[in-house]
């Protein structure tokens, strides 16, 4: 490969490094140790719901990490076996299924740690639940912006510049388009589960909670 396309490809790599590592840095939660809530439910069924929680976010790890292995397997391949636009294409998808692939393997390992999933209390579920919400409703955010990269990069490579320059801006862009596009699908489907979840069995518990900026009230409705 011709030096001046070893640097556009770094060039690439790098963007998609940074981009990505937001990514990564958005899918861990910090465990809320803070519980001002009395004990409404017996903890056998706050532990029954945190362990299915903990189940949803297993089976989404295993999707996450095959779609990962996916990308990884294929691009690497696709890339010794194409040129321009194409090899870029395949290249830069080749770094999103490396890093969705650690990420999904990571969230698999943390599944299995049934531990930290008990004798959690009352409050300390309720807003583990609404953190663990609001990261799949964050990433499906950044699912969004990696779209729209991925669209105005694309367009760009419309413009006059050097072929090579050209094939990264396209083959890039539209690997940005569909591993957007492709997350955003799974991060909204978490979203989808896990609000499912909680409102067949958390929810109505926690109706009568309200935010305050020293601490959290309860109002339990009879």
């Amino acid at each position: 490969m011709p030096p001046a396309e070893i640097n556009n490809m770094r060039i690439i790599f790098f963007i998609n490094l940074l981009v990505l590592a937001v990514a990564a840095s958005s899918q861990s939660i910090d465990t809320v140790r803070y519980s001002p809530f009395k004990q409404y439910l017996p903890q056998s069924q706050l532990d029954s719901f945190n362990l299915k929680k903990l189940e949803i976010n297993k089976k989404g790890m295993y999707v996450l990490t095959s779609w990962g292995l996916g990308n990884l397997i294929y691009g690497s391949i696709a890339t010794g076996l194409t040129h321009g636009e194409a090899q870029a294409f395949h290249a830069s998808n080749t770094i999103w299924g490396t890093v969705n692939a650690v990420i999904g393997a990571t969230g698999v390992l943390s599944s299995y740690q049934k531990k930290k999933a008990m004798n959690l209390s009352f409050g300390e579920t309720a807003l583990q639940q609404h953190g663990q919400e609001k990261l799949y409703l964050i990433n499906g955010g950044l699912d969004v912006a990696y779209i729209a990269v991925g669209a105005v990069a694309w367009g760009f490579s419309d413009r006059e510049a050097k072929q090579k320059t050209r094939n990264i801006l396209s083959g890039g862009g539209k690997s940005f388009i569909m591993q957007g596009g492709g997350l955003l699908l799974f991060d909204w489907g978490m979203y989808i589960a896990h609000s499912q979840h909680a409102f067949r069995q958390l929810n109505r518990y926690i109706a009568g909670l309200s935010w305050a900026g020293d601490g959290i009230g309860y109002e339990l409705m009879f």
